[in-house]
């Protein structure tokens, strides 16, 4: 039954090359939406997830670690207070201008951390080390800003306007620190920001606070008593702040459901025309399968052949659009938008590929059903 599916399959090519084309475009244009939302929830939740820390101490409604509110600083002593607490850090995030050689200015996002412990700082450096802005006003960017800041030179002075205009000395270049809106990601000792802040509204506040417990185990009960104690605060787990800044782009927004929404389409478009293509060579060869019941075969015998049709067709495109994809993630990743892959992607696509174009071939299956072999004596 597979070779009688084959030569079927290979005997109309015009036809499997616009089954293989349907199932090409649903492959690359899926892959694609669903790798680069998942690209762009690991932006999103990047300095939480690297963040060697159980709990996070936020101001009320803050959606995601981007937009952070400013809440008084003294508050961490209630947290270092609890037995349960190994450490707690203070972390700010403001955003602020960057003067750029030409004269332009550009948007970027301040994380100031403590260069002593490197809580809040960046997790991978292409150059330089987290301790190097301690000391004075140094600071370190992620080599993704080279896109919108032009050239990243080591020692390099740059006027920063956070609150009041500053220069600074890029003394590090850190990779995989994006945020999730692309605006250039830059790292400062705490205290430098703190410094800045004096005279203003702001002063004598913070972003966030962090901590490590002694015992992971001990999490909720410290959360328990955490949400008691600070009821002008929200206090979440690591995974709870994570999962909350990945529901507010996807739901809140709107934004992650158009990727998924666009995934969806494209499954069943390339579904639609395997289900149309098989359904055009059944009916073609509907004498030929008459012939083959008038011998003695089975409805499951003819069905098995259609079916594998439909198999083949998308183990065929989908491996094509798995080259494609791949070819053209270099590139895209290089135009700095996001996109990861993962081989649990790639399982879980290719069993939703299959079994749409089993799904989609079923109406074919149901045309054997009701075949007369008596077709075969007729004129």
């Amino acid at each position: 039954m597979l070779w009688l599916a084959l030569k079927i399959l290979f005997q109309e090519r015009g036809r499997l090359v616009i089954t293989l084309v349907g199932i090409v475009f649903s492959t690359v244009l899926t892959l694609m939406e669903v790798a680069i939302y998942i690209g762009m929830m690991s932006n999103a939740t990047g300095v939480v997830r690297h963040t060697d820390a159980d709990i996070w101490v936020t101001s009320k409604n803050v959606p995601n670690f981007d937009f952070s509110q400013p809440f008084p600083a003294y508050r961490i002593n209630q947290v270092r207070a609890l037995d349960q607490v190994l450490w707690a850090e203070k972390i700010h995030v403001w955003f602020a201008f960057l003067k750029l050689h030409d004269g332009r200015r550009e948007q970027a996002e301040i994380v100031g951390f403590n260069p002593d412990t490197g809580i809040g700082g960046p997790w991978s450096m292409v150059e330089g080390n987290p301790v190097d802005v301690k000391g004075g006003h140094y600071m370190i960017m992620d080599i993704s800003a080279k896109q919108r800041l032009g050239s990243l030179d080591m020692g390099s002075l740059w006027e920063v306007n956070l609150f009041k205009e500053q220069s600074f000395k890029l003394v590090g270049l850190s990779r995989g620190v994006v945020s999730f809106t692309t605006i250039p990601v830059v790292f400062m000792p705490f205290n430098v920001v703190d410094a800045a802040l004096a005279g203003t509204a702001f002063a004598d506040n913070i972003s966030y606070i962090v901590a490590k417990l002694k015992n992971p185990a001990d999490l909720q009960n410290v959360l328990t008593i955490l949400r008691a104690a600070l009821p002008d605060n929200e206090v979440y787990s690591r995974q709870e702040f994570m999962t909350r800044a990945i529901k507010y782009w996807t739901i809140q927004t709107g934004m992650g459901m158009a990727f998924f929404l666009t995934a969806i389409l494209a499954v069943l478009i390339g579904g639609a025309i395997v289900g149309q293509t098989i359904y055009a060579g059944t009916m073609e060869h509907m004498r030929d399968y008459g012939t083959l019941k008038a011998m003695g075969a089975h409805n499951l015998d003819i069905n098995l052949v259609i079916l594998s049709q439909a198999a083949i067709s998308a183990v065929m495109g989908y491996a094509i659009g798995v080259v494609v994809t791949l070819l053209a993630q270099h590139a895209i990743q290089s135009a700095g938008v996001p996109m990861e892959l993962s081989w649990n992607l790639f399982v879980i696509l290719f069993v939703v590929i299959v079994l749409t174009c089993l799904v989609a071939a079923y109406v074919s299956v149901r045309k054997i059903k009701a075949l007369d072999p008596a077709i075969v004596f007729r004129e």
